[in-house]
């Protein structure tokens, strides 16, 4: 299978890396605005581009990879369905729910695989807490609580109005964890910078939702962590509380009701990389005609709770489902 990825930052270059180690598919044009950023792919023979509209025209390409600016997901992953292209576009799916649902539009009028990445259906640490909360093992949950915070974010991500600031840079993996995990939501309650303006150069922003299950989970999503980028968790049940946090040696840790009292474990998931697993199931999904887990639809589901974050930011008011 022959790849065309739109964005030569940090998203598009991993995906390259990724792809140029799958002995199934071949990277045969990549498209940035940046020719500088472009070197690195010609040297190895690969067509570049400084349009990815161009890109996508021209490339004699089976799967196109949207790693752009999130303005730029709908316009491209709808040119490249258009043109018999299956489609991996990187999170949220676009920037808001109307595009989001133009692209499974188009997604189902072409007949093409459309996924969304959203990793964390590939973490290890995240699908065992999953089985812990879906196994009932953990009882009746209560509260969930997530952080997920970076030091170095791309320029682009201070443009609010274009591509939606920390909720939809890093807090739509959580809630689409949190959805894929507890189920539909009731309602959300958030706070965040981009309530100040259009441009936020450091965006963070929190938000508390409940579940129609009754558990609530409050979010934390920050670009302005001093040293490192650090994702965590913690899940309470009435029979146990589940933590991690990727800040620590050992990163998960259990703590269960058993008939003979507390019972408590620890581990360090250790797997392939969740990224690379992640593209190798939309491949396998690709050549086998079979439904891909986080398709458009899926990412439409998520892409509603994250623009519902950002529009209780901006508004004051809850959103109500």
């Amino acid at each position: 299978m022959k790849v065309a990825i739109c964005g030569a930052g940090q998203m598009g270059h991993a995906h390259f890396i990724t792809l140029s180690e799958i002995d199934r598919v071949q990277v045969v044009a990549v498209a940035d605005p940046a020719s500088e950023k472009l070197g690195i792919y010609s040297e190895r023979g690969v067509a570049t581009f400084g349009s990815a509209e161009e890109m996508l025209d021209k490339a004699n390409a089976d799967i196109a990879v949207i790693a752009t600016p999130t303005a730029f997901h709908a316009p491209l992953a709808i040119r490249a369905l258009d043109r018999d292209m299956h489609v991996f576009c990187e999170k949220p799916m676009a920037r808001t729910s109307s595009e989001g649902r133009k692209m499974v539009a188009a997604a189902e009028k072409s007949g093409k695989t459309l996924g969304v990445g959203y990793v964390l259906r590939h973490h290890e640490a995240y699908v065992l807490a999953r089985n812990y909360i879906c196994s009932g093992r953990l009882g009746n949950i209560g509260t969930v609580r997530t952080s997920r915070s970076a030091s170095v974010a791309p320029r682009w991500t201070a443009d609010i109005e274009a591509n939606g600031g920390a909720a939809f840079e890093l807090l739509t993996h959580d809630l689409d964890w949190l959805r894929w995990s507890l189920g539909p939501v009731r309602r959300i309650f958030a706070r965040g910078l981009a309530s100040r303006g259009a441009i936020v150069e450091r965006d963070y922003c929190l938000a508390i939702i409940r579940f129609e299950n009754g558990a609530i989970a409050h979010l934390e999503g920050s670009l302005a962590e001093a040293d490192q980028f650090f994702a965590a968790y913690e899940v309470a049940g009435d029979a146990g509380l589940l933590s991690y946090d990727t800040r620590k040696s050992i990163v998960l840790e259990a703590r269960l009701m058993t008939a003979e009292g507390l019972a408590a474990s620890s581990e360090t998931p250790q797997n392939e990389r969740p990224f690379t697993r992640q593209v190798r199931a939309f491949l396998d999904a690709v050549e086998s005609g079979r439904k891909y887990e986080v398709d458009g639809r899926e990412g439409l589901e998520s892409l509603v709770l994250t623009e519902a974050v950002l529009a209780c930011i901006q508004s004051g008011e809850p959103v109500e489902f």
